[in-house]
């Protein structure tokens, strides 16, 4: 007889988002840092990898047979041992950038020109200030076991490897990266947070007025108006009761298509952003070692997009939490078959590598058995892994045409230029809108349009409904 607590504990694990299921879950999370902090005058690369990558694996094969699937945390771990463990000489080739006093006969920290710049701040007079963090020296393994814990706990932390060598050349070009204040990275955050609330009350807003979002007959290709479960109790603004008010027929310009992929996009990006802000932004407490201001912001300039369309979007722009783990792999493989660093075999073994393994890792948001859900949780898996998996047929398409631009005599003058910035963004979105119905399919079956997403909404108070949507 179980208690109701294990009981609602295993309902949320299986109807509604996966989670640790039985002792073997937590094997990849022990054995990973212990296996990084054994020094190699005690285990060998090849003998630590021997080691604790079976047990690695085996554990998460165990742990998805026994709770009916993979998890986004699990799948992440054992990624990242693969990697660091794996395909990485970390004890030999990382070095930590430190901000503290540097000790004698330390590696001085070679800055990157724009590191440097931002790190001379002047102030009202045109003096030099300092009160940026200014990196000192790098860090190889210690041979310290005090001194290799904080070592490599904050390789664990760091996923987007910032404040680290790692012996690759364009990754290490880039670091450290442009240091900030903490007042000016406070500055930065309530902007970010505060744009982001507004987007993702807007979008959310959107979602909760059109059943698109909540019936599962509805196509995304269905045109305005439809009638939504949930306009009696709030606003009409999407209600069929009134299709010819300002803002329905506002709404009405452009297709319904257009709007429910922008809100599937507005959606996740702004839940990113602000989740990102809100949970790292208290941090800044800590000391300069761990603090975020001594790292970059999670999204990087949208000029990247309009520079090199997709391969911008998800190479500098987009958040580059995984970019490591994910397409280190493909990397290691490229080089095992010696092929030419940066060259297109490179390239496209890169690529699969990174949108393969992404996709993997995002099917671990999928429960074992999704309530109220049509498909079958495997069927809204391969969903949502198709999404990432056709991020490789655009960036194939991109590289063919930039291919061909490059060999013609009058291209020169178009790329870079507004025109071709603005062809690039056409091209970006319109690849976007073939594939991100595909989320909006797998988060329609997962019921995710059904939760409102902030507990406090400015648009669902100005059309008199509850400013409080969590309120019973």
């Amino acid at each position: 007889m179980h208690s109701a607590t294990y009981d609602s504990y295993q309902h949320l694990i299986t109807h509604i988002v996966p989670g640790p299921n039985s002792v073997s879950y937590f094997v990849p999370l022990f054995l990973l840092p212990i296996a990084l902090l054994i020094p190699p005058s005690i285990l060998s690369n090849t003998q630590s990898s021997c080691l604790s990558l079976p047990l690695i694996y085996a554990s998460f094969i165990h742990s998805c047979l026994y709770g009916g699937g993979i998890d986004v945390i699990s799948a992440n771990a054992v990624l990242w041992s693969t990697v660091l463990i794996g395909l990485q000489d970390i004890r030999g080739s990382y070095n930590r950038i430190r901000f503290d006093a540097k000790p004698p006969n330390a590696s001085p920290v070679v800055t990157p020109k724009n590191a440097a710049e931002e790190a001379s701040t002047t102030d009202k007079h045109g003096e030099v200030t300092t009160s940026v963090p200014t990196p000192t020296w790098e860090e190889p393994f210690p041979s310290s076991v005090y001194q290799r814990i904080p070592w490599v706990f904050n390789l664990l932390i760091s996923i987007r490897l910032s404040g680290w060598k790692i012996g690759d050349a364009y990754h290490d070009a880039h670091q450290p990266p442009p240091p900030m204040t903490r007042a000016a990275y406070l500055r930065r955050a309530a902007l970010v947070a505060t744009s982001s609330f507004l987007l993702l009350d807007t979008a959310a807003f959107f979602a909760r007025h059109d059943a698109y979002f909540h019936d599962l007959d509805i196509s995304i290709t269905t045109p305005f108006p439809l009638p939504s479960p949930t306009a009696q109790s709030s606003s009409p603004l999407l209600s069929s009761s009134l299709p010819h008010s300002p803002p329905f027929l506002l709404l009405r310009l452009i297709p319904a298509y257009c709007w429910r992929c922008a809100s599937i996009a507005a959606l996740i990006y702004s839940l990113i952003t602000l989740g990102g802000v809100l949970s790292t932004t208290p941090l800044l407490l800590l000391p300069t070692a761990y603090s975020p201001h001594t790292y970059p912001m999670f999204f990087g300039p949208f000029s990247a997009v309009l520079d090199r369309g997709l391969r911008g979007l998800w190479g500098t722009w987009w958040h580059q939490t995984m970019r490591y783990s994910t397409s280190l792999p493909g990397r290691a493989l490229s080089r095992r078959l010696g092929m030419k660093p940066g060259g297109r075999g490179d390239f496209a073994l890169r690529t699969v590598s990174a949108f393969g393994l992404s996709g993997v890792v995002h099917m671990g948001l999928v429960p074992p058995e999704p309530l109220n859900a049509r498909l079958s949780a495997g069927a809204i898996r391969l969903l949502i892994g198709a999404f990432f998996w056709c991020q490789c047929v655009g960036f194939a398409a991109e590289v063919g045409v930039a291919d061909l631009l490059r060999g013609s005599k009058g291209a020169g003058g178009i790329r870079g230029s507004a025109w071709a910035r603005v062809g690039v963004l056409v091209w970006v979105l319109g690849f976007l809108g073939a594939t991100l119905p595909l989320l909006g399919w797998a988060g329609k079956e997962l019921g995710y349009f059904a939760l409102y997403p902030l507990p406090v909404s400015l648009w669902m108070g100005v059309f008199g409904g509850r400013i409080y949507p969590w309120a019973r």
